[in-house]
């Protein structure tokens, strides 16, 4: 009976703490933005900034965890650990499949993994390599690091040591040198580093604000770059993309992630100048510190994307973890008329998880009618294809008992789709908790207008569209809020199609 009684405190325990059911979260304590993303032979590696000692910034380490899905993640021992007074922060991994860095050898190259180390004990920082010669099960740090020191850093650094890290690296073919970006937040640029072995490096150019004709000012705090080539959908083309995290300037207040589209000849990126409309990879609050796979096959071709889904810091009101990866996502970048617009979509791999609760086909709502209301569920999938003529606004509500809900809804007279967050359930931990976030999106060629919803037990995100735009929030509603309610206003809607999934992992 003692033992029973345990065991149901202890579900009782998880369960209020908000524990999500398909996004990863550390299996306890302190989790932010994600680093050195790579997939090794069948394996997705997940590092990230990670305090095992305590729910809070500090102490921090790369952690890690596994997964063959994207959906099931194994925990594993930390990768790069905080030791000797030097933390490990934020960096990216490579195969360096030539073995240029002579870490490994020709028959068994290695991975490596670059990093910024920090001292707490002054605040300077300066840049390191670790490198793994099992396929990333353990990993070694370079008896040589630091392999950019804060003095090497000072010419192009005016923060004395305390703003330049984040190294996003991998190798130039064109150039036959490796890249390194390094981002400056003091300074609100990001400088470029070449080398030919991955140890030693030499300075080549700055990229600041006043480089990226378009952007604006107030975008500022510049970190987590990350830098790629991707197709242009419908051609025979290929960009090259830089991505950003601004502490400051994002469309819903706090970090933000933007990004970039331009050529690079190995030194400099010459951006192209800034569509407003194609530059912010997400119009919620919590998408922060972005960074992508590599080493994705060719026969696989994705470039997926993952962010911590927390700009709170530790305010949110969990207690055994905090911080949550963003469900991963398709970045895609699509020809439009005359400009370009990069396209986001949950990973494939969702699909295959979890059945359908309700459907609904060529059916018109009205007002005062309210759909779904018979389905339940905390971990969600809903797509919806519905055409609505002017002046009318559909509303799904999710999360839904007595005064909870979180609203999803698109007002067709501005072109708006919008998440409010008012009586999402516990907003009082920030002032920032609550309120509405919107972004702009058009219907499709035929009139349609597509929106697909994820929900689960503290977030919401939601993409229009193909994905032209996304809208991501954390919510912390009672568990016994469940409820789905589909309405309209103004005017009666065409619902084309309505599909909703419940997410089970078993």
């Amino acid at each position: 009976m003692i033992v029973s009684t345990l065991l149901l405190l202890v579900t009782q325990a998880l369960a209020s703490d908000y524990r999500p059911l398909f996004h990863f979260v550390p299996e306890k304590n302190w989790m932010n933005e994600p680093n050195g993303l790579i997939k090794i032979e069948s394996v997705w590696h997940l590092f990230f900034q990670h305090n095992p000692t305590a729910n809070v910034w500090g102490n921090l380490n790369w952690g890690h965890a596994t997964s063959t899905d994207l959906l099931h993640w194994t925990h594993e021992p930390i990768a790069i650990t905080s030791e000797n007074g030097v933390e490990a922060f934020t960096g990216t991994s490579y195969y360096d499949s030539e073995n240029t860095s002579g870490l490994g050898t020709s028959q068994s190259p290695p991975y490596l993994a670059w990093y910024t180390g920090y001292f707490p004990s002054n605040g300077t920082q300066d840049q390191r390599l670790a490198y793994s010669v099992d396929d990333g099960v353990t990993w070694t740090k370079f008896a040589g690091n630091p392999i950019i020191s804060a003095t090497q850093e000072a010419p192009h650094d005016i923060t004395g040591g305390l703003e330049t890290r984040d190294p996003k690296v991998f190798f130039h073919e064109a150039s036959g040198k490796w890249v390194m970006i390094l981002a400056h937040g003091g300074q609100d640029k990001i400088t470029f580093w070449t080398s030919t072995d991955a140890k030693q490096w030499t300075w080549v150019s700055d990229l600041g604000t006043a480089q990226v004709s378009g952007l604006s000012s107030a975008i500022t705090g510049w970190e987590v770059p990350d830098m790629f080539q991707l197709p242009i959908e419908g051609t025979d083309e290929t960009t090259w993309v830089l991505i950003l995290t601004p502490a400051k300037g994002s469309p819903a207040g706090g970090n933000g992630v933007f990004a970039l589209t331009g050529s690079f000849d190995g030194k400099t990126f010459q951006p192209d100048p800034v569509d407003t409309a194609n530059l912010w990879l997400d119009y919620g609050r919590d998408f922060d510190g972005a960074m992508s796979w590599e080493n994705v096959p060719k026969s696989d071709g994705r470039r997926i994307l993952a962010a911590i889904s927390n700009s709170y810091g530790a305010s949110p009101p969990t207690n055994t973890w905090k911080g949550m990866l963003s469900f991963p996502r398709t970045l895609g970048l699509q020809q439009t008329g005359s400009g370009r617009s990069f396209v986001q979509w949950p990973v494939s791999e969702l699909l295959t998880a979890g059945s359908t609760l309700a459907t609904i086909q060529n059916q018109t709502i009205t007002p005062g009618q309210v759909l779904l209301s018979s389905v339940v569920g905390t971990a969600l999938d809903i797509e919806l294809a519905f055409t609505a003529p002017a002046d009318t606004v559909l509303s799904l509500a999710v999360r839904k008992a007595g005064s909870q809900q979180t609203v999803i809804q698109y007002k067709q007279s501005t072109a708006t789709l919008s998440v409010d967050r008012t009586a999402s359930g516990d907003t009082s931990y920030d002032a920032a908790a609550g309120g509405v976030h919107s972004a702009p999106l058009q219907p499709d060629a035929s009139g349609v207008v597509r929106i697909r919803v994820l929900v689960d037990t503290c977030s919401v995100e939601v993409f229009g569209g193909k994905g032209e735009v996304v809208i991501s929030d954390l919510i912390f509603p009672d568990e016994a809020a469940d409820g789905l309610a589909l309405q309209v206003d103004g005017g009666s809607v065409m619902l084309q199609s309505v599909v909703v999934r419940k997410i089970s992992l078993e």
